[in-house]
């Protein structure tokens, strides 16, 4: 959760526009759907949604960052960055994959209803683990774009804030 001045709404916004285009793109892939800009936009519009409303109301990145420091590890390293990504990943993660197989599967007409739930059930299973280690690296590079991008043009007297 990022949201406490303009300058962590830039950082967070522009990970989770990363980290949602590529969950989306590969949950289409994974689950053999096709690739075309409408399933792209549908699941990356989703993911997004569902990424941005969960850092608004989760403080995942609070805590990794607390996870990180019980560790004893100094902030700004490498070591840092890894476990303290490990929570937000499992939060943001845990809420794109419940979703995003929803909106593919629920009320899909070629679907019959009876086989909708045990097909979501199944999806899950099956992409919850490929889709945390995805979205652990994904998001450890968005998170350095995003800083990168934020600190340049960020007005100062926002970061202080």
């Amino acid at each position: 959760m990022f949201f406490k001045n303009h300058f962590g709404m830039v950082v967070t916004m522009i990970i989770a526009l990363i980290l949602s285009l590529c969950m989306a793109t590969t949950a289409i892939c994974i689950g053999g759907l096709p690739l075309n800009i409408c399933m792209i936009a549908r699941s990356w519009g989703t993911c997004f949604l569902v990424i941005m409303l969960v850092s608004i109301i989760i403080p995942s990145k609070i805590w990794g960052d607390k996870l990180a420091m019980k560790c004893k590890l100094k902030p700004n390293t490498l070591k840092f960055g890894l476990v303290s990504n490990i929570i937000p990943t499992f939060v943001y993660n845990t809420a794109a994959t419940f979703a995003l197989p929803a909106v593919n599967i629920f009320y899909n007409d070629a679907i019959p209803e009876a086989a909708q739930l045990p097909a979501y059930l199944s999806s899950v299973k099956h992409d919850y683990l490929i889709m945390f280690v995805l979205s652990y690296f994904v998001s450890l590079i968005a998170e350095k774009i995003a800083l990168q991008v934020a600190f340049k043009n960020v007005p100062p007297i926002t970061k202080e804030m």
